[in-house]
């Protein structure tokens, strides 16, 4: 009997540590399972650089992620409900709520996994060390990392003007970048699975936002001795398309290696 109550006792206990990856939240509501996203990363591609929804439209969708604005005016990072905006000047201003969005994704952050990761020394190894988390192999995730960078390196880009080239065209001649060393901060954003490539980045895609709001932008580099992690696991995606005469009229092509020249 010793040995069978044993037994029990174990198989119980593997179910349990199965689980832990599924559920990790347990108090996780509704709101905080849904990626929301304003367009499509095609629409982006293709020159649509205006939005019928805007910053305030936005908010009411989620407190954490990442995106644009009207005439790809700097870059946006949504922040503990804030919206802030990294124009080209290398400022970071709190975005208007009536300025439109062409191009965003947003959700109620709760976090699901809280760690640790060290000795990061580029973009590419703290993608690597991402990859370990496979409760993101199928699923959209968000990370929240926070830490002091050796260095850092992001980009932003000034308003364009009409008409609007293509993305990759425009983000090549027209990206500023700025650099920074030991600076406390935050990346925020998402890494998406293959399936999502006809809508969005896939991939990782990460802003990042200093502790004093006086740095920040889309993520080109980096290197750093320790940071905290959150991970967010999301269920559930709702996707608004631009309900305009550009978009209804357009033929959404672009470059095959668009997206690669608009990340790097």
């Amino acid at each position: 009997m010793k040995i069978i109550y044993l037994v029990i006792i174990l198989l119980f206990t593997s179910c349990n540590d199965s689980n832990l990856h599924v559920n990790l939240n347990e108090d996780k509501t509704e709101a905080g399972t849904q990626l929301y996203q304003i367009s499509t990363i095609q629409a982006l591609l293709a020159g649509l650089y205006d939005g019928d929804l805007t910053v305030g439209d936005l908010q009411e969708h989620g407190d954490f992620g990442i995106g644009t604005f009207n005439g790809i005016d700097g870059e946006m990072i949504v922040y503990d409900g804030t919206v802030y905006q990294v124009k080209s000047d290398g400022h970071v201003y709190v975005a208007d709520k009536t300025t439109g969005v062409p191009f965003a994704c947003v959700h109620f952050f709760q976090s699901d996994i809280n760690t640790t990761l060290n000795n990061i020394t580029s973009y590419e190894a703290l993608k690597t060390s991402l990859n370990g988390y496979k409760e993101c192999k199928n699923y959209p995730c968000a990370f929240k990392i926070d830490g002091t960078f050796n260095y850092i390196k992001t980009r932003s880009e000034p308003k364009a003007s009409k008409p609007y080239p293509p993305l990759a065209e425009y983000i090549t001649d027209n990206q500023v970048y700025f650099e920074a060393q030991n600076i406390s901060g935050t990346l925020i954003g998402y890494v998406l699975p293959q399936y999502f490539e006809k809508v969005n980045v896939v991939g990782y895609h990460l802003h990042f936002l200093s502790d004093d709001k006086t740095f920040g932008g889309h993520v080109l580099e980096l290197s750093l001795n320790s940071a905290n992690i959150q991970l967010d696991k999301l269920y559930e995606f709702k996707l608004s398309l631009l309900k305009t005469t550009e978009f209804e009229n357009s033929s959404l092509e672009h470059d095959k290696d668009a997206v690669d020249k608009v990340e790097k």
